[in-house]
């Protein structure tokens, strides 16, 4: 596999890698401008950029910079690091990031909306129901995943850290409920739920009566979604899309 196939074998299964090119080369350096070197966050490589002592400081460098979101540029006299080639390189280095995840459980209008205008917003995207006949790869075409299953399973089975942002769209607000209650203590960056704000009210003291501080629910996002005046399933979905983004962003003024 060459270092595009493996560009995009990675955007596909959304993990990082740095992408390393060579943009200056000098003397008798040992590759010419234009040399690529891909580095996986293992530390393995496709491509080269010279091997030696070059090549493991970029390396080195590529694997502080996995989850960065700005591209660095290195500079080197070759022969200040032990190489006696002599020469000198500069080499950039572009972070290829995972996208931030996003699990939507529930996969009616909204959850059906939310998902295609996340795809479009750069978000991987998994949608979960528990109803076989709602969560399949026909509805929902252009989302990375798709899980029927029983969101209990599904959650015990989700990987979360501060990449990951979790809509809660389910069919019922019993189902709604004990998903919030389940994901209120996982560490991701966004978590909200649908609701109004009776029923939100509701479910806040449920959690309270539960043992739920003030410092865990207070970071919920309910009711969901920018005020936009929406009301129709994809005006809904609009207004949450704008949340998430803001969130994504540090933007969101609360």
């Amino acid at each position: 596999m060459d270092i595009f196939e493996e560009i995009v074998a990675a955007r596909k299964t959304n993990v990082p890698v740095v992408l390393a090119t060579v943009i200056e080369s000098l003397g008798s350096a040992p590759r010419e401008e234009g040399a690529r070197m891909l580095v996986r966050s293992d530390g393995t490589i496709v491509g080269t950029i010279g091997g030696g002592a070059i090549e493991k400081k970029i390396i080195d460098e590529a694997l502080t910079l996995m989850n960065a979101s700005a591209p660095k540029l290195m500079r080197y006299d070759l022969k200040d690091i032990g190489m006696v080639c002599g020469g000198g390189m500069t080499v950039f280095l572009e972070p290829l990031r995972q996208l931030p995840r996003l699990v939507i459980f529930g996969a009616g209008h909204i959850g059906s909306a939310l998902s295609r205008i996340a795809k479009m917003l750069d978000f991987a995207v998994t949608v979960v129901d528990n109803r076989p006949e709602f969560a399949t790869r026909d509805r929902l075409s252009w989302v990375d995943e798709v899980i029927a299953a029983d969101y209990e399973q599904v959650i015990a089975g989700l990987a979360y850290d501060d990449n990951v942002y979790l809509v809660i769209l389910t069919h019922k607000h019993a189902h709604d409920f004990e998903v919030l209650e389940q994901l209120i203590h996982k560490p991701v960056r966004y978590l909200g739920m649908i609701g109004s704000k009776t029923k939100v009210a509701k479910a806040f003291q449920q959690l309270r009566d539960k043992g739920v501080g003030e410092d865990v629910i207070k970071k919920i996002h309910s009711p969901l979604g920018v005020k936009i005046g929406a009301s129709t399933p994809a005006e809904i979905a609009v207004s949450i899309a704008a949340e998430l983004v803001a969130v994504r962003n540090n933007t969101l003024v609360v």
